[in-house]
């Protein structure tokens, strides 16, 4: 297994609260296959509750008690944009963390910033190559050290992390991804969950970890072939 199929198994076995032995998720060549290999190990009835709602009303009950807004303005539909501005939307993000007592995704750097950090760390550290007129080898070489050192900034600068978790733009999106990496503990809580939870919390803990779009996870879809995972 490549690394990418190994961080999301360990991601599967973290939401579901299973262990996934190396030989049986190397059987696993589609997400069909990890779905049903899931279902084996949770050993779960598939009941009519419904841990999709469980999962709405936990999180718009922390947006109420933290945003300190009406009840009735937090549907499903609601845009985060609408009752999360950005500005002081990291404050108010750890507020709900807290308040809702289960995982919450955690706020990313935009796009720009990511690309501004990589740029600025590229240019500190090639421009004393540069100057010193070192050969092509080493150029290339500083290249990548920028590349490296421009990723280490962005990752250890969480204060420049705003933008909303995995393309998630409504509540509803927010609570899929908290049942999803919190799947395990609200079956717990709420006494058991559908078949259909289980799928959408799997297609949802595979969105978070690999940034691949919802629309291409099916169950026929190839890990490898068709995910790109390796």
């Amino acid at each position: 297994m490549g690394l990418d199929i190994v961080e999301l198994i360990l991601a599967v076995e973290d939401a579901f609260k299973i262990h996934i032995a190396d030989e049986e998720a190397s059987t696993a060549s589609t997400v069909g296959d990890l779905y049903h290999l899931v279902v084996a190990k949770v050993q779960e009835q598939d009941s009519k509750r419904c841990l999709t709602s469980a999962a709405f009303y936990r999180t718009r009950r922390a947006i109420v008690d933290t945003l300190a807004i009406d009840r009735r303005r937090i549907r499903p539909s609601t845009p985060l944009e609408a009752i999360l501005p950005r500005n002081g939307r990291r404050e108010r993000w750890r507020g709900i963390q807290a308040a809702i007592g289960l995982k919450v995704p955690e706020l990313q750097p935009t796009w720009s910033t990511v690309l501004s950090l990589l740029a600025m760390a590229v240019i500190t550290v090639m421009a004393p190559g540069i100057y010193a007129r070192v050969g092509f080898g080493w150029i290339v070489l500083l290249f990548f050290l920028g590349i490296v050192l421009g990723s280490l900034l962005i990752k250890f600068s969480p204060a420049l992390a705003v933008e909303f978790p995995n393309d998630a733009a409504t509540v509803r999106d927010l609570a899929r991804d908290v049942l999803a990496i919190n799947h395990a503990r609200l079956v717990e809580e709420v006494g058991g969950g559908s078949k259909k939870d289980l799928w959408e919390s799997l297609c949802r803990v595979i969105v978070i970890e690999t940034g691949i779009s919802q629309e291409m996870i099916t169950p026929e879809a190839r890990i490898v072939a068709d995910l790109g995972l390796d």
